[in-house]
C-alpha cells in the first residue's frame, strides 16, 4: 500500500514539475518574442493599437464551434481588431510565434510586441483579462 502511495506521489510531483517547466518556458519564449522584430508579412495587418492574431486551420472544429463564437463575444465587449490566420498557409508566422496547436491566440500590444499567447482554446474570461492588460478594456472587466 505504501508503495502505491509513493508511486502516486511521485507521479503528482513529476506532473507539477512539468507544468512549472512549461510555464517558465512559455514566459521565457514570450520575453524573447518581445524583443525580436516582427516578420515583415505581419506588419501591414497591425493597426496602431492592440490587436489579436487568431491562428486556426480549415479543418479545426474546435476553432469553428468554440473559439470563433468566444472571439465574437469579445468583439462585442471591446474594440479589438482580430486577424484570422491559417496556421498551415502562414507557416512562417506560426513558427515565429511557436504555434503548436490550433486554436491559438496571440495578443499584440500598443508597441507591436506580443503580450500574451494562448495555446489551445482561450476562454472569454482569459481573453477579457488580457484585453485589460493591453489597454482595450477598462479594469472593471477584469475577473
Amino acid at each position: 500500500m505504501l508503495e502505491r502511495f509513493l508511486i502516486l506521489l511521485l507521479g503528482v510531483v513529476l506532473t507539477l514539475v512539468a507544468l512549472y517547466a512549461w510555464r517558465r518556458f512559455a514566459a521565457w519564449r514570450l520575453q524573447r518574442l518581445a524583443v525580436a522584430p516582427l516578420p515583415a508579412e505581419i506588419e501591414p495587418l497591425l493597426p496602431s493599437g492592440p490587436a489579436l492574431l487568431y491562428f486556426t486551420t480549415a479543418t479545426c472544429a474546435q476553432c469553428r464551434y468554440q473559439q470563433t463564437p468566444i472571439l465574437a463575444q469579445l468583439q462585442a465587449d471591446a474594440p479589438v481588431t482580430i486577424h484570422k490566420l491559417d496556421a498551415v498557409e502562414q507557416e512562417a508566422l506560426a513558427r515565429f510565434f511557436g504555434i503548436l496547436t490550433v486554436p491559438t491566440t496571440v495578443w499584440i500590444d500598443q508597441t507591436r510586441r506580443p503580450a500574451a499567447i494562448n495555446h489551445g482554446l482561450a476562454p472569454l474570461t482569459t481573453l477579457r483579462q488580457q484585453a485589460v492588460q493591453v489597454g482595450l478594456l477598462a479594469p472593471e472587466y477584469e475577473i
